[in-house]
C-alpha cells in the first residue's frame, strides 16, 4: 500500500514538471497542416455542442470554488418586519423592526478548508477534461476530413475503372464481330462492368454520410463540405521516431483528470473525518425598532455563541458510514489513476506500431499498384493480338483497380495512425 502511494506521489511530481514543459510540444496546427482542415478544427472548437457543454461544466466548478472560498466569511441577513394592531374604537398602531443578523460558524476539524481543496481539485479536473475533449474533437474532425478525401479518390478511381471497362467492352464487342472473341467473354465483361458501376451509389452514400458526420462536429446543418483534392491534400505530420517515456504520459489531460479526481477523493475523506469534530456558531443581531429604539446586547451575543456549541455523539451511524464510503471512493480513484497511466502507455505503444506498419505497407502498396498497372496494359495488348485470353485481362484489370482502391484505404489508415498517436500523446 505504501509503495503504491509513493508511486502515485512521484508520478504527480513528475507530471507537474512535464506539464510545465508542454509549450515545447507540437500543437495540432503543426500536426494537421492542411489549411482547410485547420479551418474546420477552429470552427469545431468554437461551435461544437459537446465542447460547449464541457465549458459550462468548467464554469460551474469555478463558481463552486468561489463559493468555497467565501464560506470562511460570516453570513449577514437583513429581515425587516412590521405589524399593524387595531382595537375597536381605537386608532391603528404600527410597529416595525429592522434587524441586521450575523452568523459565523467555526469548525474545529477544518471542514471548510478541505471543502475548498476539494472544489479546487474539481476545477482542475474539469479543466483537464476540457483540454482532453478539445484534443479528441480535433482528432475526430481530422479523421472525418481525411475520410472524405479518401472517398473522393476512391470515387475518382472507380470512375476511371468504369471508363476503362467501357473501352474494353467496346473492344471485345468489335473482336466478337470478327470472330476473335466469344459471346461468353463479352457477357463476362458486361457483368464486370456493371459490378463496378453498381459500386458508385454506395460510394456516393458514404460521402454524404461522412459530410453529415463532419457537419455534426462543426454544429452545422448537413451540407456539402469543401476539401482538398487527393493530389493537394496535406496529410498529418508526426514524429514517429521520438521515444516517449511512460512517466511523461502523466501530463496527458485524461491522466491529469484522474489525478485530480484522486485529490478530490483525498479531500472528501478529510471532510468526512471533520464531521466528527465539534462546531461553534456565533450569532448576533443589531436593529432598529420604533418600539424600543436600537438594541445592542453583547451579553446576548455571547449567550448565543455558547448555546450553539455542538459536539456530535451519535448520528445513527451516518458519520461512520460517510467516512467508509469516502475511503472506498478514494481507493477507487487510486485504482483508476493507476489504470489511466497503464492505458496511456498502451495507447502510445499501439499507435507507434500502427504508424510504422503503415509506413512500411505504403511503400509495398505503391510497388503493387505500379506492377498491376503494367500487367493490365501488357495483357490488354496481348489480347488484341490473340496472345492472351480475356480472362487474363479481366484478372489483371480487377487486380489493378483493387490495388488502387486499397492504396487509398492504406493512406487513410496511415492518417488515422498519426491521429491516434496525436491522441495518445496529447501533450500540447
Amino acid at each position: 500500500m505504501k509503495k503504491r502511494i509513493l508511486f502515485i506521489l512521484n508520478v504527480i511530481l513528475f507530471a507537474s514538471s512535464c506539464f510545465a514543459q508542454q509549450t515545447a510540444t507540437p500543437a495540432w496546427q503543426q500536426i494537421f497542416p492542411d489549411p482547410l482542415l485547420q479551418t474546420y478544427i477552429n470552427e469545431a472548437l468554437e461551435n461544437n455542442s459537446d465542447l460547449r457543454t464541457a465549458q459550462l461544466s468548467l464554469e460551474q466548478s469555478e463558481v463552486m470554488l468561489k463559493q468555497a472560498r467565501m464560506s470562511y466569511l460570516p453570513s449577514v441577513a437583513l429581515s425587516p418586519s412590521g405589524t399593524v394592531t387595531k382595537a375597536q374604537n381605537t386608532s391603528a398602531t404600527y410597529t416595525y423592526e429592522l434587524p441586521l443578523t450575523m452568523n459565523w460558524e467555526l469548525d474545529f476539524g477544518g471542514k471548510r478548508h478541505h471543502q475548498k481543496e476539494m472544489a479546487g481539485a474539481e476545477l482542475q479536473k474539469d479543466s483537464a477534461q476540457l483540454r482532453y475533449a478539445q484534443i479528441q474533437l480535433a482528432a475526430e474532425v481530422a479523421n472525418a476530413y481525411y475520410t472524405l478525401v479518401m472517398l473522393d479518390q476512391q470515387y475518382a478511381v472507380t470512375l476511371e475503372g468504369i471508363r476503362v471497362q467501357e473501352e474494353n467492352l467496346r473492344v471485345l464487342r468489335a473482336m466478337k464481330e470478327v470472330g476473335q472473341q466469344t459471346a461468353a467473354a463479352v457477357n463476362q465483361a458486361e457483368a464486370n462492368y456493371q459490378s463496378v458501376v453498381a459500386s458508385l451509389p454506395m460510394l456516393e452514400a458514404q460521402i454524404r454520410k461522412a459530410e453529415s458526420a463532419l457537419c455534426l462536429l462543426l454544429n452545422r446543418q448537413p451540407e456539402t463540405i469543401a476539401r482538398a483534392s487527393w493530389s493537394a491534400v496535406r496529410g498529418a505530420v508526426m514524429d514517429t521516431e521520438r521515444a516517449i517515456p511512460l512517466e511523461a504520459l502523466s501530463a496527458r489531460p485524461d491522466v491529469l483528470a484522474a489525478e485530480y479526481q484522486l485529490r478530490v477523493s483525498f479531500s472528501n475523506v478529510k471532510v468526512a473525518r471533520s464531521e466528527f469534530y465539534p462546531t461553534l456558531s456565533i450569532s448576533g443581531s443589531v436593529g432598529w425598532t420604533n418600539n424600543s429604539g436600537v438594541t445592542i446586547n453583547p451579553a446576548q451575543i455571547l449567550l448565543n455563541a455558547i448555546s450553539s456549541l455542538v459536539q456530535p455523539l451519535f448520528a445513527q451511524g451516518r458519520l461512520k458510514a460517510n467516512l467508509k464510503v469516502a475511503q472506498a471512493q478514494q481507493e477507487q480513484a487510486q485504482i483508476a489513476f493507476e489504470k489511466a497511466l497503464l492505458v496511456a502507455g498502451g495507447e502510445v505503444r499501439d499507435a507507434l506500431a500502427d504508424c510504422q506498419a503503415c509506413s512500411t505497407r505504403e511503400k509495398a502498396r505503391a510497388l503493387q499498384v505500379e506492377a498491376s498497372r503494367k500487367a493490365y496494359e501488357n495483357s490488354r495488348e496481348q489480347m488484341r493480338y490473340a496472345g492472351a485470353t480475356y480472362l487474363e485481362v479481366l484478372i489483371a484489370q480487377s487486380t489493378w483497380l483493387d490495388a488502387q482502391l486499397q492504396q487509398t484505404t492504406d493512406w487513410l489508415e496511415k492518417q488515422q495512425s498519426y491521429i491516434n498517436l496525436y491522441k495518445a500523446t496529447c501533450l500540447e
